[in-house]
């Protein structure tokens, strides 16, 4: 195996992602003690991994900045500051930064590893409905592709991790008895998504929230200050659940989903922020499908979905459902199905 001295990892977004690409973290440093991991990241997700035993330096680089950003990064990191340099995010902008930094070449450098995003095999299944990623592997398990080279057959654990500090967890603790919050009682739902395609109707997470609540579980609401669905199903809802939407940062989220039983979610990060706290999630997915990486692996996990000939449609939930049924995908994903799959791994 070689020696690793210093490593840096580029990941720029989405909050999902980074998420699932804890495990390349931890592996790393596992496989070669002493190593220093960089993470280069944006400045809106630097927080997600903060606290994290194994990064040494957050570097959140500003992408409002455009090439700027990019450039200063590059006066302050010579390239033979590093051994290996990762690109976990294969984006236009990572490509850039590489091409500038280390040379038009950059992508066949023994010094570089590349995010294989299995882009082709998407889109064959996309386009055609032609499945060539029956055996494909998880998001996770693709991240961690990029160091088999240096591991070879080293066994790699693919679990997602959070590190919530102290002060996080106090604040969570807090919230916990301020609401009287009981352990073992608490679901946390996450109504919302970065594309609304990928939302079940907020109608059924109201449902579902009232369903859980007249079995004495307490309802907690999850997701970003820009979602429509939780402060609508708060003012909807006739059993009020607690709205923490938007009022907790990454790692508070993290905190707080420590008091939670389960989560129940759109295919969106909330259902990552529960693994990596080894919270069990059911994930419900519509125009996406697991084939794409990003279904739950907990063993108590589930995925809620429909068999439909129109799956998928959609990489993320972006773009305009042709099905003559609009969301077919995910309106005939019944409340009455999902309340039954929680009460089962709610022990009822």
């Amino acid at each position: 195996m070689i020696t690793l001295n210093r490593v840096l990892i580029i990941r720029f977004s989405s909050l999902g992602d980074i998420i699932l690409l804890t495990p390349l973290f931890r592996e790393i440093h596992k496989h070669f003690p002493g190593v220093q991991i960089d993470f280069l990241t944006s400045t809106t997700f630097a927080g997600v991994c903060a606290n994290n035993p194994h990064i040494n330096q957050i570097i959140a680089l500003d992408r409002t900045k455009g090439i700027s950003a990019l450039n200063r990064f590059i006066s302050e990191n010579p390239q033979d500051h590093y051994d290996l340099i990762i690109d976990a995010h294969r984006s236009l902008r990572s490509r850039l930064l590489l091409m500038k930094w280390l040379g038009i070449f950059s992508g066949f450098s023994q010094k570089t590893a590349l995010m294989n995003k299995r882009s082709f095999k998407r889109n064959i299944l996309l386009q055609t409905g032609f499945n060539l990623m029956t055996n494909a592997i998880s998001q996770r398990e693709a991240y961690l592709n990029l160091i088999k080279r240096l591991t070879g057959p080293l066994k790699l654990a693919s679990e997602t991790e959070l590190f919530p500090d102290q002060t996080e967890k106090e604040s969570a603790s807090n919230i916990v008895r301020e609401h009287q919050l009981k352990e073992g009682k608490v679901v946390a739902l996450g109504p919302g998504a970065s594309f609304q395609g990928k939302c079940w109707p907020k109608e059924s997470f109201l449902e579902l929230s009232e369903a859980l609540q007249n079995a004495g579980y307490q309802v907690i609401l999850l997701g970003s200050r820009e979602e429509i669905e939780p402060p609508w199903i708060f003012e909807n809802s006739r059993k009020k659940p607690l709205n923490l939407a938007g009022e907790l940062s990454f790692r508070e989220t993290a905190a707080i989903l420590e008091h939670c039983h389960l989560v129940v979610s759109n295919d969106s990060a909330i259902v990552h922020f529960a693994e990596a706290m080894q919270v069990p999630a059911i994930a419900i997915f519509g125009p996406t499908v697991r084939e794409f990486g990003y279904a739950p692996f907990l063993n108590q996990s589930r995925i809620m979905e429909i068999n439909l000939k129109c799956r998928p449609c959609s990489r993320n939930g972006k773009g305009r459902c042709k099905n003559r049924i609009q969301r077919q995908c995910l309106r005939e994903i019944r409340v009455e199905r999902v309340l039954e799959a929680s009460l089962q791994i709610l022990g009822r």
